[in-house]
């Protein structure tokens, strides 16, 4: 049986994935089987599960900090935006309906019965289950709705913290105004609060702590500080807001990362800052990178439609024909096509639209096809074949990679107009580009490098990232060495040290309120 802890907040971004991140951790490393669960989740960033289902890229996270397999029933319920109020509902890992919110509300009592199934799971197979609320655990004007926060932690029959973010101000009046706006069976279940991103003097919170129970008769659990070194992948394109440049400012390499509107699993980008400034680069503004990423799109057809309009498509031209390097991941390989058929506007309003052309391919949207979810891995070649060195190629190198796949469209490659243009990966698991054991297009003129893949996650594989970066080095003969740890191994340090924190300043028995 599991000792169930949400930690809720009293707004969005105030902290709530980082500290059950943390807690995950902290109770992992103890030996404990830890599993992180968001009843409902709305995010356009998310990976694949053990069972080849959907979650979102929190969940996942936070698996990786709970050293257990991510599974589907740690996000039974995805929304994924699509326009014009219209979600894809992702239901225990599987595409379920597309629905606007009216439509959705009428599926609240499906969802719930799907949530308490996967609670159930849970509460069989771990010791603990750490839950994330949603945005505001008291939107009053959605409460009768909300199926993801204390309705859920009252099923769970969990113990839960509420958290606030000082570094917004405010801090007690958000933390009594919420407490003040729960109904009282769900005010009840808030065993502490947490302040987070605190920087200063504790001292000056004294006499606020006291008031703060005083008035609600809950304690201030902990206090945690601001450590702006930790580096954690960021959920949601609110995030981008703030973040238009980040990673190594010290580095001489720049990667320009092309800021969608409908931007999806951006942080694919996130391997790249250890060594790298990344740059998220608006329609209206120039490439100035070193390589050029165009990332995934919840809607290609639309976002190839503004790059047109924006005159951004032959920018990217120009960009090539100086010799840049371009990246593009999923839905940004689909727009290096040809073209993009969508006669069902599946994707959007546009429909069938002509794509960037720089790889001899088409993809299809069709209401028939299903949405392909699979991990996914393979070998690289930069060469196309493993023997060839005859397609215009000269550098030969290959490399192991791993991924995801999350894609609606289905790519047919033609025959290669010329020499110079092949498929990247040859899959020994995955989708690709239709099926048939070839994922990606690679294309060089001997200046120019054109890579398309869908296997998110291509940069986690530190070797091909690392062929990218030095690449880049020496085209432009950069004084610059490359850190000796992945990605992978960074993060792990940083949600160790994140553990850490929590356990150092958070005043909750975790332990000792374990059923």
């Amino acid at each position: 049986m599991a000792k169930f802890i949400m930690v809720a907040g009293t707004a969005s971004n105030s902290g709530k994935t980082v500290m059950v991140s943390g807690i995950c951790r902290m109770l992992a490393n103890k030996g404990y089987k830890v599993a992180p669960f968001k009843s409902q989740n709305m995010s356009l960033n998310s990976r694949v599960s053990v069972e080849d289902g959907e979650i979102a890229v929190a969940q996942y996270t936070q698996s990786v900090a709970a050293k257990v397999e991510p599974s589907t029933h740690f996000n039974p319920v995805l929304l994924k935006p699509k326009g014009n109020f219209i979600s894809q509902v992702i239901i225990q890992g599987k595409p379920y309906k597309n629905l606007d919110y009216n439509e959705y509300r009428k599926e609240k009592n499906y969802c719930i019965e799907k949530i308490k199934e996967s609670l159930d799971y849970l509460d069989k197979n771990y010791d603990y289950v750490i839950m994330e609320g949603a945005g505001s655990c008291c939107e009053i004007n959605l409460l009768d709705d909300d199926i993801a926060n204390l309705r859920v932690a009252e099923i769970a029959n969990a113990d839960v913290l509420l958290v606030s973010d000082i570094d917004r101000g405010g801090v007690f009046a958000s933390l009594y105004g919420t407490v003040e706006l729960l109904p009282e069976n769900w005010r009840k279940l808030i065993k502490g609060f947490i302040i987070n991103k605190f920087r200063g003097n504790a001292d000056v919170l004294i006499d606020g702590f006291k008031k703060i129970t005083e008035l609600t008769n809950i304690d201030v659990a902990g206090l945690i500080p601001y450590d702006e070194s930790l580096i954690l992948p960021e959920e949601d394109s609110q995030a981008l807001q703030a973040k238009k440049v980040f990673g190594n400012m010290t580095s001489p390499i720049e990667i320009n990362v092309m800021k969608f509107s409908k931007i999806a699993n951006f942080t694919d980008v996130d391997a790249l800052s250890t060594d790298a400034r990344i740059k998220f680069i608006d329609f209206n503004e120039d490439i100035t990178g070193d390589m050029l990423i165009l990332p995934g799109t919840r809607c290609s057809t639309l976002e190839m439609d503004k790059l047109k309009i924006s005159g951004m498509d032959k920018k990217i031209k120009e960009y090539i024909d100086n010799g840049g390097i371009v990246l593009g991941i999923c839905g940004g390989y689909q727009m290096m096509g040809n073209k993009l058929i969508d006669e069902d506007k599946i994707e959007s309003e546009i429909g069938t639209i002509e794509g960037l052309g720089l790889f001899d391919i088409i993809t299809e949207f069709k209401k028939e096809n299903k949405k392909v979810i699979k991990n996914s891995k393979g070998t690289l070649y930069l060469n196309g074949s493993e023997n060839s060195e005859e397609n215009g190629i000269n550098d030969t190198s290959k490399f192991e990679v791993t991924g995801y796949e999350l894609h609606e469209g289905i790519t047919q490659v033609n025959e290669f107009s010329s020499l110079e243009e092949c498929e990247l990966i040859r899959l020994k698991e995955g989708f690709g580009n239709n099926g048939k054991g070839f994922d990606g297009m690679v294309k060089s003129d001997g200046k120019s490098l054109l890579i398309g893949t869908y296997l998110h996650g291509i940069l986690d594989n530190k070797e091909f990232k690392d062929y990218l970066l030095n690449l880049i080095i020496k085209r432009n003969s950069y004084n610059y060495e490359l850190s000796k740890k992945s990605a992978n191994e960074i993060f792990d340090e940083n949600l160790d040290r994140l553990a850490k924190i929590i356990e150092n300043s958070i005043n909750y028995d975790f332990e000792g309120n374990k059923k």
